[in-house]
């Protein structure tokens, strides 16, 4: 959802600076903890081969 908003050009051209940072804040948030996800999976992996 995060990432729709942000590909939308109007909403970006028409939002608060604000706004569009808190966006682009919480999709930085969303995308490290899913490559902390995959970081951990990852190494579950490892364990049970």
């Amino acid at each position: 959802m995060v990432g729709k908003k942000l590909s939308n050009e109007r909403f970006v051209a028409n939002a608060k600076p604000e706004v569009v940072q808190k966006e682009r804040d919480k999709q930085a948030d969303y995308q490290a903890k899913y490559d902390a996800t995959v970081a951990r999976i990852d190494e579950m992996k490892k364990l049970v081969k």
